[in-house]
């Protein structure tokens, strides 16, 4: 059984237009629940093989891929061990929702920095989260944000549905953006989401064929973006990572895969049909 299926046409058409101009193509993804696995430590997050592998045969044949991500731009780059990987030539990391940035072709990267208002977050957090009914929650220290987790309590959703209002009255509190995700609530000092990042990639790189892989809510902006561009000289495809704890973003895709390990065989798919076009005389 596949890995992933068509939900619309939109794939077959942006394939049409990717083996039409190849450098015109721009392929961006999500990082945790994507091209890695949800794991209970954020710092056991691992680009799978096959996602790296895809990437790197992609990253010859198109004009750009990039990460766009929540974590830190050099996050992802460590752990994603991204310096090591083949074909990443040309692979932008957008961390923090685009506010960071690291170039694979220049090396270049936003210095790390932690704004004030995440400084003052931590203790009325730290305080909050010392509560009996908060034990096991963890705190996944961005930078410029603060991931609070509950995958590790005893029910995380429950836990989840106990911490929401806590830190919608911190968020509000203190001028920061609460982004809600799978098991995890994030408090975070800017505005900036990943369809403003996806969409100032689009403008840099002139692309007429962009592809938008995610698993979560934060890929709903990136998303709903490519579906009011879609058609305005642009081809697009939005490819789900799918997952029980997000059943309703299906609606919202072209493409339906089985986790990173699907979204990594649609993209490798997509590398093998550019490489035989490319092949063909």
């Amino acid at each position: 059984m596949s890995s992933w299926y068509s939900r619309t046409t939109t794939a077959d058409d942006f394939l049409s237009a990717a083996r039409a101009h190849p450098e015109k193509v721009l392929i961006a993804s999500d990082f945790d629940g994507t091209l890695s696995e949800i794991v209970p430590d954020p710092e056991e997050s691992r680009l799978i093989d096959a996602a790296a592998v895809a990437l790197g045969d992609l990253g010859g044949l198109v004009g750009q891929i990039a990460i766009i991500t929540g974590r830190a731009a050099d996050t992802v780059r460590r752990l994603g061990e991204l310096d090591q990987r083949r074909g990443l030539d040309n692979l932008i990391v957008l961390g923090q929702y685009g506010v960071e940035r690291w170039d694979a072709a220049t090396g270049e990267s936003t210095p790390a920095t932690v704004p004030e208002k995440i400084l003052a977050l931590r203790r009325p957090l730290d305080d909050l989260l010392d509560a009996p009914q908060f034990a096991g929650v963890h705190i996944e220290d961005k930078g410029r944000a603060l991931g609070i987790h509950t995958r590790r309590t005893a029910d995380p959703g429950r836990t989840y549905d106990l911490l929401l209002p806590h830190l919608q009255q911190l968020a509000a509190e203190y001028g920061v953006v609460l982004e809600p995700g799978r098991s995890v609530l994030e408090l975070r000092a800017s505005s900036s989401t990943k369809a403003d990042a996806l969409g100032a990639l689009i403008r840099e790189t002139g692309a007429t064929a962009v592809a938008m892989c995610g698993d979560d809510l934060g890929d709903v902006a990136a998303f709903r973006l490519l579906d009011d561009l879609a058609g305005d000289g642009l081809v697009t495809c939005r490819v789900l990572a799918a997952s029980d704890e997000q059943p309703g973003l299906v609606g919202g895709a072209d493409v339906i895969a089985d986790g990173p390990a699907g979204v990594a065989s649609w993209l490798q798919g997509l590398a093998d049909a550019l490489k035989a076009g490319a092949r063909q005389p």
